[in-house]
């Protein structure tokens, strides 16, 4: 969706699950206690904690009102139903025991992250099981009619927490908020589940066998809500999309690292052609988020701002008030709107909450890298940035000890000067943008068409292999040496090079970039083909710099 919007996703994600539901099927009303969100009540462990270290619970575990029956019907997921089906149909087609760890196994191969530790967390380590890093969950239940579900959704932490790497570049089980998860395939995570619950909801009592296996402290009472409300109606709801769509929604969300918030909302607004058109393929790749409230916009390219505000220009960190985390949180709160499925009245009512949230970020710091560093041409590095690149990607405090970013020029850098895929910022048409209007947001944004991209911040670069807005170059090598660019390489459950800056891999006969022999990534790679729509890899192809210029430049980043 954008290189700085908070949460990145506006996929429809529980669309892309199938279990959207007719009103019908769940008569009556009811509403989920988020896990996690006991925290921050009254006895719990941040109940009176300061604004920015609520912000981060809420970052891991907030649904903004998303976790109830009505959500069902939207974007909300039956958990335990899509997880069971999961895992009965790996076991049948790999032949693995059918348990929880199936399961596991399956999400991680999409990317779904399960750590050990939040390696940046204040206070107290959270809880991380149940469900992994980025799903919310919690047990909606009602008396009359008798209902209980555990109910699920993404939250800000689906892309937005990546793991960390060792001093060989491998990731770790630790996860750092606020990273891109460069590796969560929502595509793959569709496709599956689709044909998961498609092929095993044929058989009802098999697959509340294996809910029983997958999760043994589920009820009796949900075990018969899935059985009467809700297998009938997703077992005809998939065989619908599979008539209309051939699939479970007509776009794709771009495969490890990207979404495509442009085309899920289209979709969720009901403007999404299905004509194959070229803005269906409007791919980013989530960035860190690091400086995100140096911005004065949102999105990739910007088309996000506060009514009669500045869109672009200098922003430092002593410019970032009150008021301006409130204007970003107020939009932030349009995206709610996309990534959760609430109503643009419940959107609105989640501000204070995204507020929280902003004020986390505002106190993020990337990760420091963990490899080595050549000091002598890492300060070389500095000079050539600062020379260079500076102007559009921002002001950081002197020296190579822990650089911090206190300057974004928010610079918008056109078409023409860039010459980056041009898919994403065309595709912000002016029907698009009138679609707002109808969710009561006109006062919060101001949204333009900007014909260009907005130069991201560079803190923790070195650990969001791959680059571009659309994850389209692999390494920072490829990208300062546009004809060295491979057209095909790798990407998901990837390991970095720290000498490339980057996915590790070596160029095979055929031309692609593939992971080291021998590598055995943690999730499932797809093979990123740049000769797609929406994937090119061109632009950015500035070349007044030496080789030996390059590599000093290289050295510098690793420390931002």
């Amino acid at each position: 969706m954008s290189r700085r919007a908070l949460p990145i996703l506006i996929a429809v994600l529980a669309t892309t699950t199938g279990c959207s539901l007719p009103g019908r099927m769940m008569r009556g009303y009811a509403k989920a206690d988020p896990r996690g969100l006991d925290l921050l009540e009254e006895g719990g462990a941040f109940a009176h904690a300061a604004p920015e270290v609520r912000g981060q619970v809420r970052f891991l575990y907030d649904d903004f009102g998303s976790l109830t029956t009505d959500g069902l019907e939207r974007y909300g997921m039956p958990w335990k139903l899509v997880g069971g089906a999961l895992a009965l149909h790996r076991s049948r087609t790999t032949g693995e025991p059918l348990s929880r760890g199936t399961l596991d196994r399956a999400l991680a191969d999409h990317g779904f992250v399960q750590p050990h530790r939040i390696a940046n967390w204040t206070g107290p380590q959270p809880r991380l099981d149940g469900a992994p890093m980025g799903i919310v969950t919690g047990l909606a239940q009602r008396g009359f009619p008798a209902v209980e579900v555990q109910v699920a959704n993404v939250g800000c932490a689906t892309c937005h927490a990546g793991p960390l790497y060792d001093a060989e570049g491998r990731p770790t089980d630790e996860v750092w908020l606020g990273l891109p998860n460069a590796s969560m395939d929502l595509s793959g995570f569709a496709d599956e589940a689709f044909q998961a619950l498609r092929a095993e909801l044929r058989e009802p009592d098999s697959v509340l066998v294996a809910v029983t296996r997958v999760f043994p402290e589920v009820t009796d009472r949900e075990l018969a809500t899935l059985r009467k409300h809700l297998i009938p109606t997703v077992r005809e709801e998939l065989e619908e999309r599979a008539v209309r769509y051939g699939g479970l929604i007509p776009f794709e969300n771009g495969g490890p690292g990207l979404s495509n918030g442009v085309a899920s909302s289209g979709f969720m607004f009901g403007i999404l052609e299905d004509d194959g058109r070229a803005h269906h393929r409007a791919f980013v790749q989530p960035p860190d988020l690091t400086a995100t409230t140096l911005r004065l916009s949102l999105l990739t390219d910007g088309v996000h701002a506060p009514p009669g505000g500045p869109r672009f220009g200098p922003m430092s960190r002593e410019e970032v008030t009150p008021e301006h985390l409130h204007d970003l949180a107020s939009i932030t709160s349009l995206f709610v709107l996309g990534t959760q499925g609430v109503s643009p009245e419940q959107a609105r009512a989640s501000i204070p909450r995204v507020e929280e949230i902003l004020r986390f970020v505002d106190r993020l710091e990337s990760p420091p890298f963990p490899g080595p560093v050549d000091p002598e041409l890492a300060r070389k590095g500095e000079g050539l940035y600062r020379e260079q690149c500076g102007s559009c990607h921002g002001t950081y405090t002197p020296g190579i000890e822990r650089p911090r970013l206190v300057e974004h020029p928010n610079r918008l850098v056109t078409q023409e000067r860039m010459g980056t895929d041009r898919v994403r910022w065309e595709a912000a048409s002016p029907e698009r943008l009138s679609v707002l209007e109808a969710t009561g947001f006109g006062h919060i944004t101001e949204p333009v068409a900007t014909g260009g991209y907005v130069a991201p911040d560079l803190s923790g670069v070195w650990a969001s292999a791959p680059y571009l807005h659309n994850g389209s170059v692999p390494t920072l090598w490829h990208l300062l040496n546009p004809e060295e660019r491979p057209e095909r390489f790798e990407v998901g459950g990837h390991a970095l090079d720290y000498r490339l800056m980057g996915i590790a891999g070596e160029t095979g006969d055929d031309g692609a970039y593939r992971y080291p022999r021998g590598y055995e990534p943690w999730a499932r790679p797809t093979l990123f083909d740049t000769r797609e729509p929406g994937r090119s890899n061109a632009g950015h192809e500035f070349r007044n710099l030496t080789p030996d210029e390059k590599w000093a430049l290289i050295e510098y980043m690793k420390v931002l």
